[in-house]
């Protein structure tokens, strides 16, 4: 009798591949062909699971997404720390951080021309400053204008994200974290 397959399993599997696929080598290195000779399947298994390129790419961006909401859940749940050092986790300080900017990044220029895609990142932007707005508030309750604040917070880490990502030399995870901390300094002023 035959192995039961966790079919859930298997499509998150081969969505990480495509999506480590993306990280290493872009988007165009994420063919149905590729990943499947990555993962040792048959384009069919992969085709069970994905019916089209854009189906696996598309669930290569969300299970980057869903990590890195993961890390910060995690963290969220350790009430003793800091909870703007905290949203460190967002930036690309760990590998784990810098593979997952390489795979969102590579999205920008699709999600300018796909409805889907776009609403998807728009989503997980708000779900970005909805963490941010939370932590804001509970490093200082009293903060004025929380979601500008916001919202500049969202531009500082995205600023410093995609710089670290493009040139990682220069902004090594102790620039990061400086430059994110003295922002944070800045945001929680009562003004």
């Amino acid at each position: 009798m035959p192995a039961a397959v966790d079919h859930d399993e298997k499509r998150e599997a081969i969505a990480r591949i495509a999506a480590d696929l993306i990280a290493e080598r872009g988007l165009d290195a994420a063919t149905i062909r590729q990943v499947a000779a990555a993962a040792g399947y048959s384009t069919t298994v992969v085709t069970h699971y994905f019916a089209s390129k854009r189906a696996l790419l598309l669930a290569a961006y969300r299970l980057a997404a869903e990590s890195t909401q993961r890390r910060v859940g995690a963290l969220a749940a350790d009430c003793s720390s800091n909870p703007l050092s905290r949203l460190e986790i967002l930036l690309p300080i760990d590998e784990e951080g810098r593979r997952a900017w390489r795979v969102y990044l590579q999205y920008w220029p699709l999600a300018d021309h796909d409805d889907e895609l776009a609403a998807e990142q728009r989503w997980w932007s708000a779900n970005g400053l909805s963490l941010i707005r939370t932590a804001l508030w509970q490093a200082c309750p009293e903060i004025e204008d929380i979601d500008g604040k916001a919202t500049i917070a969202l531009s500082t880490l995205l600023g410093i994200a995609i710089q670290a990502t493009f040139d990682p030399e220069a902004w090594p995870p102790n620039r990061q974290r400086k430059t994110w901390h003295t922002h944070c300094l800045l945001l929680l002023t009562k003004r």
